[in-house]
């Protein structure tokens, strides 16, 4: 008895311990807070309690931490970074303004904003030097790491609409992979660095206005439709095992955090306190 005691005890905490976690942003405490919640909606933690606002959670395994940013009262920004337990963790951002950090955490992408157009530069943390990658005189924005830190993806509307395109580091290239008539806007990648998936703006065959996911893979540019339906998606991230996606979306009146699988089925509602949520990015298990 003891045996099966013991066995079920430890498979029960198998799936409980081995849950991912997903981090966002909420004003369910009166100001913009980060949140931390299991996939299935339980063991919510406030993450920060700073006077001001945090915004933008982001995920990096390298230091194991959640990297933020943050106004104070008086609208001073920074950038910070938080453990799962709430704990602050140093991070030199080189006094960068924006600090969106390779997986292996040794380089950091960022923008420039001249007039309407903005550029795509990487800063070395280890040689600390400086160069411009995207410099086409147009919108681009928007970068995005590639898991293997290979590649980045980015948002741009050098040839009219919003597209999606990717930037190989190695070969210094610039590869676009939608041609639509409307915009791409958020983006995620797949764990194995080869699709990218996309929330798309269009009209469709009745005049309705969409907002549906799509998947992309960067070689052969084949695209797939993942949602099709009238609600909207939103913020979207992919999970460590390249199984759900995890969006905000607002639906009637109230912004949420849900999850679908990655064949678009099986929707399910994260948050419930009644606030608003926003900015989900995964964090895997220990």
């Amino acid at each position: 008895m003891k045996y099966f005691k013991l066995v079920a005890f430890l498979f029960i905490s198998a799936i409980f311990y081995g849950q991912n976690s997903i981090v966002y942003l909420s004003n369910q405490s009166g100001n913009f807070d980060i949140f931390i919640i299991d996939q299935n909606g339980e063991n919510k933690k406030q993450l920060t309690s700073n006077k001001g606002w945090d915004w933008s959670p982001k995920w990096n395994e390298k230091l194991n931490a959640i990297i933020y940013n943050s106004n104070d009262t008086l609208k001073k920004f920074s950038i910070k970074a938080v453990d799962r337990s709430g704990i602050s963790k140093k991070l030199d951002t080189k006094k960068m303004e924006e600090f969106i950090l390779s997986p292996d955490a040794t380089k950091v992408l960022y923008t420039l904003k001249d007039n309407n157009n903005r550029y795509i530069g990487v800063f070395d943390l280890n040689a600390e030097t400086n160069k411009l990658l995207i410099s086409n005189p147009s919108y681009n924005g928007r970068p995005d790491w590639s898991p293997d830190g290979k590649s980045f993806s980015f948002i741009s509307d050098r040839e009219g609409n919003n597209e999606l395109y990717v930037y190989h580091i190695d070969t210094k290239s610039t590869h676009r992979l939608t041609n639509s008539e409307k915009s791409e806007k958020y983006t995620s990648w797949m764990p194995d660095s080869k699709t990218i998936v996309y929330t798309y703006h269009y009209s469709d065959e009745r005049d309705n206005e969409r907002n549906d996911i799509f998947s992309v893979n960067i070689n052969t540019k084949n695209i797939n439709q993942i949602t099709s339906d009238i609600n909207f998606y939103q913020e979207i991230d992919v999970s460590p095992d390249g199984k759900k996606i995890v969006f905000h979306a607002k639906r009637n009146g109230k912004h949420h955090l849900y999850t679908i699988n990655i064949d678009g089925k099986n929707e399910e509602q994260i948050t419930t306190v009644e606030a608003y949520h926003g900015e989900p990015e995964w964090v895997p298990s220990n």
